[in-house]
């Protein structure tokens, strides 16, 4: 009996340190997986422990010391093992510091995120619910604490010597230490500011916030967030990538209109009117279809780039229609693209569409007909005025042109010759010397600017690149003028790290274009005994010799990101 005794007792014992090993395991497996991504739009960096870079997906897990970082045109939202969720704007980056969680003590569980760039929506779960010291939220320099409960709040911080940032709340009680001094109470629906040397920041309504981020608010707010509730991680996640699937599918698998292009580079004052009739400012990064209408000011450059590698630059005080186009990377010789300068200045670089189907590129410039007699690469500038009289002028760099103008044809254009029409009988009678300069003038300059690769391109993966490179140079500007700041140096890094994944993906994107092109080729061409001619196939249009010539002077940043005509820092290479 005493020896079954301690047999029960041993088997006590041993079971009691089984719970408490099984408990510590379900514990530590909980820590290791803080929470996983729910959805996400654009393009996404994680870095995990400071190690490397790589692109989210939906459905990826993570744990403590993770930090994210959204593209120009990114949004992510985050779910988190207790339920507690964060909303990322576009622009932002985020690190989940410290996060435990433990399902049956939830008051003494904890968890850290840092908003070190950009705006951020959050929503309290259960950790945030038992504990009001459980949950801090830092941005920039400030720290955010919330009264327990449910609370539902977004912040936004632009990192620097002089920071700014603010908070609105759509729930619960929120309190925070700025820079500028201590804020002890945010409620429901107010909105509290704060910027460098403007005194200890008060809660106002909400309606007095400025415009701009009445805005950025309304749009996190708008976000569709899971529910606030417990979550299992890894079945959870699997869920979200099982669900995101369909909507990741590739884009030639997706009906509804294909991007045409979008705009590599930009300078100063520019528009866009979109095939739907609404109007935009573009950027680096700004895709477009068939049907838009782009628009430069008096001291305006924008290069836009298309999808089988055709290039156009325009000139200040320009005008030009996308009328039509369509490219199949499968059937290139029925692929279409028709452009019409309406007024000012532009460089055109073919792409693949003239090499493999001559007849299917149109090319107006104000009531002038441009035909390219060449059937290799081509690389010219015309210039047109149409504010009276129409005034022209074709200047060739690569190939053969021919132009039917108002006044006769302009039988052909070879490489180095420039030709002016004018209101007079013919295009070689004189036209007024002033006029003439002026038209001439704006050709060069265009000639002379720099453009980006002929190469065809994935469009909405290389306009994301785009985009983040443009973004990373302005991170790094800002960075080298505070060299002593250690955020602005780390975003300037994140962003340069984002920026070059962006770019990778583009590349790998847009090589499958082109070998989707040459098989074409391959599988079109007749056999003959000794197989395909493989010498026939027409080769990718290669880069542009650069030319000798510095390019166009550098011009202040615009609503493009400060890319450079002349440079294209915003496209990848």
């Amino acid at each position: 009996m005493i020896a079954s005794g301690n047999m029960h007792k041993a088997e006590r014992t041993f079971g009691a340190w089984c719970m408490l090993l099984a408990l510590a395991v379900c514990s530590s497996a909980a820590w290791a997986q803080a929470g996983y991504v729910h959805e996400i739009s654009g393009f996404i960096s994680i870095q995990k422990d400071a190690g490397k870079t790589e692109e989210v997906k939906v459905g990826d897990m993570f744990d403590a010391n993770t930090a994210f970082r959204t593209g120009t045109d990114g949004k992510m939202t985050l779910k988190f093992a207790d339920g507690q969720v964060a909303a990322v704007g576009a622009d932002s980056a985020v690190r989940v510091g410290q996060y435990r969680y433990d399902p049956g003590n939830p008051g003494q569980s904890s968890s850290t995120v840092e908003l070190t760039q950009g705006e951020m929506r959050f929503v309290a779960g259960l950790i945030g619910a038992a504990s009001s010291t459980g949950v801090r939220v830092i941005a920039g320099n400030s720290v955010i604490s919330m009264v327990p409960g449910r609370a539902d709040f977004t912040v936004g911080v632009k990192p620097g010597t002089q920071e700014t940032g603010y908070i609105v709340v759509a729930f619960g009680e929120i309190s925070a230490r700025t820079p500028n001094g201590q804020i002890s109470k945010i409620a429901a629906g107010q909105y509290a500011p704060w910027q460098h040397g403007r005194g200890v920041p008060r809660p106002l309504p909400f309606t007095a916030a400025p415009a701009t981020i009445q805005a950025a608010v309304a749009a996190l707010w708008a976000t569709v967030l899971p529910a606030s509730t417990p979550a299992a991680v890894a079945s959870s996640a699997r869920t979200a990538a099982a669900v995101a699937a369909p909507r990741q599918a590739p884009a030639d698998a997706i009906a509804g209109p294909r991007l045409a292009g979008y705009v590599t580079a930009i300078s100063n004052s520019g528009s866009l009117r979109t095939v739907t009739g609404g109007r935009a400012t573009p950027g680096v990064g700004t895709t477009f279809q068939a049907g838009a209408v782009f628009s430069t000011g008096a001291d305006g450059n924008m290069a836009l780039k298309f999808a089988d590698g055709q290039v156009v630059v325009l000139g200040p005080n320009s005008n030009l229609a996308v009328a039509q186009y369509e490219f199949d990377p499968g059937n290139v010789k029925a692929s279409k693209s028709a452009i019409d300068l309406v007024n000012g200045a532009m460089r055109v670089v073919t792409g693949y569409i003239h090499t493999e189907n001559h007849d299917g590129i149109s090319i107006s410039a104000g009531a002038s007909i441009v035909d390219i007699v060449n059937t290799g690469p081509a690389d010219f500038t015309v210039v047109v005025n149409t504010k009276d009289q129409e005034v022209g002028v074709a200047r060739v760099t690569l190939g053969e042109l021919s132009v039917h103008t108002p006044y006769g044809p302009i039988d052909k254009i070879k490489i180095d010759q420039s030709q002016l029409w004018g209101p007079r009988r013919t295009p070689t009678s004189p036209i007024p010397a002033a006029t003439a300069l002026g038209v001439v003038e704006a050709a060069v300059m265009l000639q002379l600017s720099g453009v980006p690769d002929s190469a065809p391109v994935a469009v909405a993966p290389a306009a994301r690149a785009a985009a983040a490179t443009a973004t990373a140079n302005q991170a790094q500007a800002l960075a080298n003028t505070n060299p002593d700041n250690a955020r602005l140096r780390a975003a300037a890094q994140g962003a340069t790290e984002l920026a070059n994944l962006a770019t990778q993906a583009a590349a790998a994107a847009s090589e499958s274009i082109t070998a989707k092109v040459v098989a074409t080729a391959l599988e079109n061409l007749a056999p003959t005994a000794a197989g395909p001619a493989l010498a026939q196939v027409a080769a990718a249009p290669t880069a542009l010799p650069a030319s000798p010539i510095p390019a166009a002077p550098a011009v202040t940043p615009g609503a493009g990101g400060g890319c450079i005509v002349g440079t294209c820092r915003g496209s990848p290479q």
